[in-house]
């Protein structure tokens, strides 16, 4: 069925189904591959971001659960812890809390996010280093009474500075347990951490991420974050705080007002918490904007260039393919003016070429083999004409011109003389060919006939090479030009008219040159298609006739008069140029 289908309808289907829908299935499958890439790229990104945030969070723990536990067996603080308060005011005291500021100074100095540490003996005696705060905390003292000695951290709560103002604090309360009875308890240390440094310090260390990170309890209370405004509280979408606080799942999306969220959650270990974040789908997949515009400008890139390469395929190979069909039509229904427009070189303007060429030759011999026989037919006609009785005009002829000698009227037996000779070389008996040496004859009886008519006023000569004067020309050829001279030419000349006739041999061909010094063609005259008249119309016809392409007439330049060439091929073989009456066989030389 394709194979049946016309040239348009075939690239209009290759186009469509081989060019267009896959560009269009590919861009959109790559857009789509592109989306969920950077998607499961963003889910990656947090989950890593997750991952350093936690490892600095844990061992920022641990530092503190480490500090704590060296309390437990350094000399000083079991020294600070075990002693009286009453003697507080004995050397080895003194040098214990000497010993100690200097440990937490250090501490404080190193690590910012540390607000303050509180140490307080059994016995009553109280240390404090940092930021001096009050705040309920007694809840996170039976805390860690219930916890009999392990650390315990709690949820992030506030506390008011007596340096002015309050901020959210996470604390590490820890009771310290006697070296040699481990179950007995001598004192108690809480060590209070920066909520807002502290989130600092864990961003810090991780890399540059879209959408939030925090840390929620286990009750779905926001610990760490950095608005400092929800710290403390329940996070304000509730379908996050339940998923943290109930579910056994570590991702969920939830619609909000703002569009699609992606949140992940992860238990930190050791801790009450839990590492949350969340990712806002748009906000993923803006940078993918920018690709899906690159995508899109990429596919209308293509339709639009697939548009192009099909308007220019089509019009230059398949409107000049139909084009070409159209004048075969043409040439099919016998109108032989079909012609192919040529505008390249290619296998199609080759193809065209090829075509009009066909064409012309086709033409070229229907003209020959019908036109030529046509014209031999009115020749014969009129030779026929001309034949009525030949000998009785030949036989009336010399009658008169041997009556003029009676009567010594020599000049009217010359005039008469050379009529007859013309009669008979026009007859030829039937022949459309003659030796040149005849035709010169023929054309040297007419002009003396002329010369006889216009006296002193005109003269002629005629020149021709020995070597040619028995080539074979047509009968009459010289006539018309020599006609149209004496007629156009030299009529109302008031000077003296000239005529030269040269006959000369040029490589394969003979030029019969007329020249006179007659009044000369126009310009228009000589561009016209007619050429300088309907006798030259009609000689270049009989001559591209007989001839072919070979022979023509053309006017050439000359200041003082016409010049008039005929070029017809050289041959003295009659045989290769006489027309076959019977055949119609064709001269093409």
């Amino acid at each position: 069925m394709f194979r049946n289908w016309g040239l348009k309808k075939q690239f209009l289907t290759v186009f469509l189904v081989l060019i267009t829908l896959p560009t269009v299935l590919f861009g959109f499958l790559i857009y789509y591959q592109t989306t969920v890439n950077f998607k499961k790229q963003a889910e990656e990104n947090t989950v890593r971001r997750m991952e350093v945030n936690e490892e600095t969070l844990k061992s920022i723990i641990s530092s503190i659960e480490n500090m704590t536990s060296y309390m437990i067996y350094d000399s000083d603080f079991r020294t600070f812890f075990k002693t009286a308060k009453e003697d507080t005011h004995e050397m080895a005291y003194k040098q214990a809390e000497e010993g100690i500021r200097g440990y937490f100074t250090f501490q404080l100095m190193t690590h910012d996010y540390i607000n303050s540490i509180e140490l307080r003996g059994y016995d009553g005696n109280t240390l404090d280093f940092g930021n001096p705060v009050t705040g309920e905390e007694e809840q996170l003292d039976l805390a860690a009474l219930r916890e009999d000695g392990a650390p315990n951290w709690s949820n992030t709560y506030e506390v008011i500075s007596d340096w002015g103002g309050s901020y959210n604090v996470i604390s590490l309360t820890r009771i310290i347990n006697d070296l040699r009875n481990i179950d007995k308890a001598i004192g108690m240390v809480r060590v209070r951490l920066d909520q807002s440094a502290l989130f600092d310090r864990m961003e810090a260390n991780a890399p540059l991420q879209q959408g939030s990170y925090f840390i929620m309890s286990k009750k779905g209370n926001v610990v760490i974050h950095k608005n400092e405004s929800e710290v403390g509280q329940s996070y304000p979408d509730k379908e996050v705080s339940e998923f943290v606080a109930n579910s056994g799942k570590t991702t969920m999306t939830y619609q909000a007002d703002n569009g699609s969220h992606l949140v992940v959650k992860r238990p930190i270990e050791g801790t009450p918490w839990v590492s949350v974040a969340i990712v806002n789908d748009d906000e993923v997949v803006s940078e993918l904007y920018r690709v899906r515009a690159l995508i899109v400008d990429m596919i209308i890139l293509l339709l639009v260039l697939g548009v192009i390469a099909f308007i220019g395929f089509y019009v230059f190979n398949i409107k000049r393919i139909t084009e070409l069909t159209e004048q075969t039509k043409q040439l099919e229904n016998g109108d032989f003016s079909a012609n192919v427009r040529v505008t390249s070189k290619d296998e199609i303007g080759m193809l065209g070429t090829r075509f009009n060429n066909m064409v012309c030759t086709i033409q070229e011999y229907i003209n020959r083999e019908y036109k030529l026989k046509i014209k031999q037919k009115e020749t014969e006609l009129k030779a026929l004409q001309h034949q009525i009785d030949p000998h009785f005009l030949y036989n009336t002829l010399d009658m008169i011109r041997w009556t003029a000698r009676f009567e010594k009227a020599e000049k009217t037996g010359q005039l008469i003389e050379r009529l007859s000779k013309m009669f008979r070389m026009n007859l030829n008996r039937g022949r459309a060919w003659v030796h040149l040496e005849e035709e010169l004859l023929y054309i040297q009886n007419y002009l003396e006939l002329q010369k006889s008519r216009l006296g002193e006023r005109f003269s002629f000569h005629i020149f021709y090479d020995d070597q040619i004067k028995h080539a074979i020309v047509l009968k009459q050829i010289l006539q018309p030009l020599v006609e149209n001279s004496i007629v156009h030419g030299l009529h109302g000349k008031k000077e003296k008219g000239v005529i030269t006739i040269r006959c000369s041999l040029y490589q394969d061909s003979i030029w019969l040159d007329v020249i006179d010094n007659g009044v000369g063609f126009e310009k228009a005259e000589k561009n016209s298609s007619k050429g300088s008249g309907f006798a030259l119309s009609n000689l270049q016809d009989r001559l591209t006739l007989a001839f072919g392409r070979g022979a023509g007439v053309y006017v050439l330049d000359d200041k003082d008069g016409t010049w008039v060439r005929v070029q017809i091929p050289f041959t003295i073989e009659e045989e290769e140029l006489r027309i076959n009456e019977e055949s119609g066989e064709e001269n093409v030389l």
